[in-house]
């Protein structure tokens, strides 16, 4: 049987890379003159997440590594997921990504799920409707996938969290979570 922790490990192994990936594309379609500071804290979550989880991962095989350095570490991991998940819902909100309008939910985050206007630079110069179009279209998907990653960072977090109090309460298995 697997146990809870170990299942929990490999969720925090599936989030981290997911949050990686998912700010790694948004990052390489950002736009001059914008700042990605939060989504480049999103993949240092997703980075270190996973960091961690395959540390997890490798102190089911290795004692070593067991007890206080996991105890650690999902203590360290879980300070910075919660400050990724604050910020990135401070800085977001909640909110239709759907809703373009001049004062809509789009308006108000464009420095976060603005596109490279570059990519689409023939657009404007030959159809600005093709262009508004389009461009709408990777701002709304860009947002998606930024409530998207900050999801996933709380949902990774609440793993660590877990993980950690498994790990402070039990000692009876390798990691110290209870058996299922």
């Amino acid at each position: 049987m697997i146990a809870v922790s170990e299942f929990l490990t490999l969720l925090q192994a599936l989030f981290a890379i997911i949050v990686l990936i998912i700010s790694i594309v948004l990052i390489h379609g950002y736009g001059p003159g914008h700042d990605p500071s939060l989504i480049n804290y999103g993949a240092f979550c997703g980075a270190g997440g996973l960091l961690f989880a395959a540390i997890g991962v490798g102190a089911l095989f290795f004692e070593a590594i067991q007890g206080i350095v996991i105890l650690a570490l999902d203590g360290i991991a879980s300070f910075f997921l919660l400050a990724g998940g604050l910020a990135f819902a401070i800085k977001v909100k909640v909110g239709d990504c759907g809703d373009s309008s001049d004062f809509g939910y789009l308006s108000e985050h464009i420095n976060i799920f603005a596109p490279n206007p570059d990519k689409y630079l023939d657009d404007y110069v030959n159809n600005q409707k093709k262009f508004v179009r389009e461009y709408t279209d990777d701002t709304i998907s860009r947002c998606r996938m930024v409530q998207a990653n900050t999801a996933l960072i709380w949902f990774m977090f609440g793993c660590f969290v877990v993980t950690l109090v498994l790990s402070f309460t039990n000692k009876t298995t390798k990691r110290g979570g209870a058996m299922v």
